[in-house]
């Protein structure tokens, strides 16, 4: 992702090449910069003589609509939004947040990674259908290089929610199976992930449990983070419990496992997550996109907030954890 943002910065013309089977890998499909159906050697050496559409051509918000629905279905989360955010930003496409907020929610895995391996980015593309748009790729439109539909899987689909504060005007992104309908525990606070590891290795975390896990965030991490430990101990422990952060999720969630994540404002920007404390209670009611709590506004407004870790007063370390933009703006330099 770090070269596609690198091509956008330059406009050069650019050809995306990958296998296909990892849950990322049909983005760039999506977003028209990778062959779909020739050899991409005889692409580039085509570009290489026309000159070729160049990457602002190619990434509009129609392209990352489709890249948004196709990666979804392929199962990728919330990082997924994190990463076209940037993308969007960087390409000058306004809109894109909004958009986020509409279609992923309309947009459950429908593929599994076996699927994924054989029938490849285009499958899923042509699986998928009218959905996708007819957007121009550097070997011509999506449509001319898809093959005949392919069933897809029946999978047992994961999708996105989102869930706001109505008091607070705070939004988590949560991670759950489509038919999912409510998540809520009794809070166990932590400020990093170490200390949410260490405790869950010592038994103090168990069902009924909220793990919440702050500092996170593009400001707090700095750079998001994801909770990838986190995610490893609790499957060895065989705990089913939900984790509620302001970074993201592990890479390999678990199904069984929902993840609330992208807590927006994060603790380092004085979101309400950095004044929870444990035993407090929280509600998320996937079905009204709410989040109830049973602490008061008082009893929270009287609480000290979270504090960042200090940073030297020069470099880029220190200016980015100032600067950051949230998650769903990309959590670039703002």
């Amino acid at each position: 992702m770090g070269f596609l943002l690198a091509a956008l910065r330059l406009d050069l013309p650019t050809v995306v090449v990958q296998d296909g089977g990892a849950l990322f890998d049909v983005v760039p499909y999506a977003l028209g910069l990778a062959a779909l159906d020739q050899n991409p050697v005889e692409v580039v050496a085509e570009m290489a003589r026309s000159g070729g559409s160049r990457v602002r051509r190619l990434v509009d918000n129609f392209s990352l609509a489709n890249a948004l629905r196709a990666g979804l279905s392929a199962g990728a989360g919330p990082e997924l939004l994190v990463h076209l955010a940037a993308v969007a930003r960087e390409a000058g496409v306004s809109g894109f947040s909004q958009m986020i907020r509409v279609l992923a929610s309309e947009s459950p895995a429908v593929a599994d990674r076996t699927w994924l391996q054989e029938h490849g980015p285009a499958g899923l593309l042509a699986g998928l259908g009218s959905v996708i748009h007819d957007t121009p790729t550097v070997t011509g439109r999506m449509r001319e290089g898809l093959p005949p539909a392919p069933p897809l899987p029946d999978v047992k689909a994961r999708r996105i929610f989102f869930l706001r504060g109505r008091a607070s005007g705070t939004e988590v992104v949560c991670y759950a199976e489509a038919s999912a309908e409510e998540v809520s525990g009794e809070c166990l606070v932590f400020s990093s992930e170490e200390e949410a590891v260490r405790a869950v290795e010592g038994g103090e975390v168990g069902e009924g449990s909220l793990v919440v896990v702050t500092g996170c965030g593009a400001r707090g991490g700095p750079g998001i983070l994801a909770l990838n430990g986190l995610g490893r101990v609790l499957t060895e422990a065989g705990l089913d419990v939900p984790v509620l952060t302001d970074g993201l999720p592990p890479s390999k969630a678990s199904v069984a496992l929902p993840w609330i994540s992208l807590f927006s404002p994060e603790a380092a920007s004085g979101g309400v997550i950095g004044l929870l404390r444990d035993g407090d209670t929280l509600r998320f009611d996937l079905a009204r996109g709410r989040i109830l709590t049973g602490v008061s506004t008082k009893d929270l407004a009287s609480r000290e907030s979270f504090q960042a870790l200090d940073h030297p007063p020069f470099g880029y370390v220190p200016r980015y954890a100032r600067s950051a933009l949230p998650a769903l703006e990309g959590a670039g330099f703002g």
